[in-house]
C-alpha cells in the first residue's frame, strides 16, 4: 500500500482524531466536502486552461477532441466551490 505524503497509518489516525477534537464530528464532512469541491473546481480550471493554450498553439482548424460528459456534471463542474443552491 502506498503511504500518503509519506505518513503512516498510526499518524493518519491521530492526525483524524486530532481533526475530530478540533472541529467536531459533525463539522467533518461539511470541511471534506468543501475541500473536494475547491478540488474539482481547480482541476477544471487547469483543463480549461490546458485546452486554451492547446488551442492556441495549433495552427489547424481541427476542434480539440474531448470525451463528452453528461449535461449533470457539466453542470456541475462549472459550479463554483461552495455555491449556495437555492430550490425556488
Amino acid at each position: 500500500m502506498k503511504n500518503f505524503l509519506f505518513i503512516s497509518i498510526e499518524e493518519s489516525f491521530f492526525i483524524i482524531f486530532i481533526a475530530i477534537l478540533v472541529f467536531g464530528p459533525k463539522k467533518i464532512p461539511d470541511i471534506a466536502r468543501g475541500l473536494g469541491e475547491g478540488i474539482r473546481y481547480l482541476k477544471n480550471a487547469k483543463t480549461k486552461i490546458k485546452d486554451e493554450i492547446i488551442k492556441n498553439t495549433h495552427n489547424n482548424d481541427q476542434p480539440i477532441k474531448r470525451k463528452k460528459i453528461s449535461n449533470y456534471r457539466e453542470k456541475k463542474m462549472n459550479t463554483p466551490p461552495y455555491s449556495i443552491k437555492r430550490n425556488h
